[in-house]
């Protein structure tokens, strides 16, 4: 039969490049996750800071042109809108984000793996870089709305409610440690998913596999320098890794404080080429007939 009876045409539109596939896993993921009540509620507990410290901030706006010892006093919950108390901030939401990532990976990464969500990905016009490009760029939005972009937020709403604009010009380095801070979050926390949840597919066992790369390697860490009183233990915790340069990144923290952040920053690139081999050979061994 002829290929025009059978209601096949030739094409005639434009052709657009396969990264555009990338950006749309990004947003099916991001709305996979929002359809959950599970990630409300933890998006719900990450805002909590957020909206404390932005009540404090307006707080401390309007309070102290009546009293400065008002705002003296707030300054004590870190709304001094210093590059510490960003760095403060972005730690803590970053605790929520990995409790909501630990329940995202099994979504995100793992059920691709369950229920053949990958094959389907493959067997399109697209290759497998687009593809891993596509879920870390997931699991880095995610890490970007609860961590980044609040932090942006306060720092836009500190600038505006101080006496002058100049504190835009006067602290660009802030806003470059918020970006620095978030990026490190970004790219570590998705390598990491990634790498674990292409092994552990389901959601408790990668529960469990998510938090114990941070709590019980934190533990290690504190045991080991005990016993042996060497503070280069302590480069086994990752999320302390990532604090350290997060917090460099403003230009706060003792820079000759052990383990330095050199040395810090090369575990955690380390880490991440680990993580980055791990998921090309995971993702090459599935075959995909086209």
């Amino acid at each position: 039969m002829p290929a025009e009876l059978a209601g096949y045409r030739e094409w005639s539109g434009k052709t657009r490049s396969p990264w555009r596939a990338s950006w749309s896993i990004v947003r099916t993921g991001v709305l996979m996750i929002l359809r959950r009540w599970v990630f409300w509620l933890l998006i719900g507990l990450g805002l909590l800071n957020f909206l404390l410290n932005f009540a404090l901030i307006y707080l401390k706006a309007t309070l102290t042109i009546q009293n400065e010892a008002v705002g003296q006093f707030l300054d004590a919950y870190k709304v001094t809108g210093t590059g510490e108390a960003y760095a403060d901030f972005m730690e803590g939401q970053a605790t929520i984000t990995a409790l909501l990532l630990a329940f995202a990976g099994a979504n995100l990464v793992g059920s691709d793996y369950r229920q053949g969500g990958m094959i389907y990905y493959l067997s399109r016009r697209i290759e497998r870089r687009h593809y891993i490009v596509g879920k870390l760029m997931s699991v880095g939005a995610v890490v970007t709305m609860i961590a980044t972009l609040p932090t942006i937020a306060l720092f836009i709403e500190y600038g505006v409610l101080s006496s002058s604009l100049d504190y835009f010009f006067e602290n660009g380095r802030i806003l470059v440690g918020i970006l620095g801070y978030g990026l490190v979050l970004a790219v570590v926390q998705s390598l990491l998913l990634f790498a674990i949840a292409s092994w552990v597919h389901r959601a408790v066992p990668l529960v469990m596999c998510w938090l114990g790369v941070f709590v019980l390697l934190r533990l290690l860490a504190d045991t080991a320098r005990a016993i042996s009183d060497d503070r280069r233990w302590l480069l086994l915790g990752i999320w302390e890794n990532m604090d350290r340069v997060g917090s460099w990144c403003f230009g706060a923290g003792n820079p000759d404080k052990t383990p330095s952040v050199g040395l810090c920053l090369t575990v955690l690139v380390g880490l991440c080429i680990i993580c980055l081999i791990v998921i090309v050979r995971r993702v090459r061994a599935i075959e995909v007939v086209t």
